[in-house]
C-alpha cells in the first residue's frame, strides 16, 4: 500500500551552522518518516519571514519570538505562533583581528566592532552581555547595518577590530588566521529561546496533523543531534555547505554541542521565552511584555515528547 505524503514548505532565514538541527531533519529524512514531503529553501533576501508566512508563500519558517512580539507591538493580532524550539543558547562569537591573551570584555572599549546587522535581534543579546560585564557602550565604535558578507569582508580587510559572527564563518576565519576567538555569547546568557519555528494561527488551525508531524520529526532530529558526534553531524549537513571543508563544519558543530546550543526536545520553555523577551524589551526592540501563552503553542512538542 502506498503512503500519501503531505506537502509542506519550510524556509530558514540565513544558512549557517547555528541552525544545524533543521538541516539534519531535512537531510536525515526525519520529516519524510512522519509522512511529510518537505520543500526546503531560504527566505529571499529583503523579504521578511513573517511576510512570507502571511502571504502563504511558506507554511513554516525558522524565525524568533522577536518577530512575533514586534507584530503584537504593532497591533497585528495574527502574529505567527511558535511551535518548536531550534536554539536554546545564543550562537554568536566575538572574533578579534589580533591574537588575544587574558582578554576581558572591557578591552572592547576604544575599539571598533561590527555587530551583525542583517537583523536587529543579535545585537540585543550582545548588548546585554556588554552591560552585564560593565562595558561602556558609548566607548565602542559600532559599525552596523551590514549584511553578513559585507561584515566579513570589512573584517578581512582590517576595517574593524572585532566581528560578531556565527559558525561556520567564525571557524573559517579562525582557521585562515584572520580572526581569533575572543568570546562566545552562549555561556554568557544561559538559556534563552533564541530561534524557533513559526506558522500563522490559521495554518496551525487548518493543518494540526501536519504541524504535529513536523514537530514530531524535528523532535526526533534534535534527539539524533544530541546523541551523535560532531563528525557524523557534519557529514549529514555538508550538502548544505558545499564550500566549507567537512573538518571545519565538525569543529564548529563540536563547539556548539559543548555549549549546549541545541535542545534535546522541541518544547519552548517558558523561562527561555521570558528571558529572550526581557532582553528584547531592555534593548528597546520590543515594548509589550506579551506572555508565553499568547505566542507559543507547546502542545505539539509535548505530544512529540510523550510519544
Amino acid at each position: 500500500m502506498s503512503t500519501e505524503y503531505r506537502p509542506l514548505r519550510l524556509m530558514d532565514t540565513f544558512r549557517n551552522l547555528f541552525y544545524t538541527p533543521i538541516y539534519v531533519a531535512v537531510a536525515g529524512g526525519f520529516f519524510y518518516a512522519e509522512g511529510l514531503n518537505v520543500e526546503f529553501s531560504t527566505v529571499p533576501e529583503g523579504q521578511p519571514a513573517m511576510d512570507m508566512l502571511r502571504s502563504g508563500a511558506v507554511d513554516i519558517a525558522q524565525t524568533g519570538i522577536s518577530r512575533s512580539l514586534m507584530d503584537l507591538d504593532e497591533g497585528k493580532e495574527d502574529a505567527p505562533l511558535h511551535i518548536a524550539e531550534i536554539n536554546q543558547r545564543d550562537g554568536f562569537f566575538l572574533l578579534s583581528r589580533i591574537p588575544v591573551e587574558n582578554w576581558a570584555w572591557k578591552d572592547l572599549e576604544g575599539s571598533s566592532l561590527i555587530p551583525i546587522g542583517f537583523t536587529p535581534v543579535p545585537w540585543n543579546p550582545l548588548r546585554t552581555v556588554l552591560k552585564n560585564n560593565g562595558v561602556d557602550l558609548d566607548a565602542i565604535n559600532l559599525i552596523g547595518g551590514l549584511s553578513a558578507a559585507e561584515a566579513i569582508d570589512r573584517f578581512r580587510n582590517g576595517q574593524a577590530d572585532y566581528l560578531h559572527i556565527l559558525h561556520p564563518f567564525a571557524q573559517t576565519l579562525i582557521e585562515g588566521g584572520i580572526g581569533h576567538m575572543a568570546a562566545s555569547m552562549g555561556p554568557e546568557l544561559g538559556y534563552i529561546c533564541y530561534s524557533s519555528f513559526a506558522a500563522t494561527p490559521s495554518y496551525i488551525d487548518d493543518n494540526p496533523e501536519t504541524v504535529q508531524a513536523f514537530v514530531t520529526g524535528f523532535h526526533k532530529a534534535l534527539n539524533w543531534v544530541a546523541e551523535s558526534d560532531a563528525q557524523a553531524i557534519a557529514e549529514r549537513v555538508s550538502p548544505f555547505f558545499p564550500d566549507i571543508l567537512p573538518e571545519s563544519l565538525a569543529s564548529g558543530i563540536g563547539q556548539y554541542k559543548i555549549q549546549e546550543t541545541w535542545p534535546r526536545d522541541a518544547l519552548i520553555g517558558e523561562d527561555g521565552y521570558d528571558s529572550m523577551r526581557d532582553i528584547l524589551i531592555d534593548g528597546g526592540l520590543v515594548t509589550g511584555r506579551h506572555p508565553y501563552q499568547r505566542l507559543v503553542r507547546p502542545e505539539f512538542a509535548r505530544n512529540a515528547m510523550d510519544a
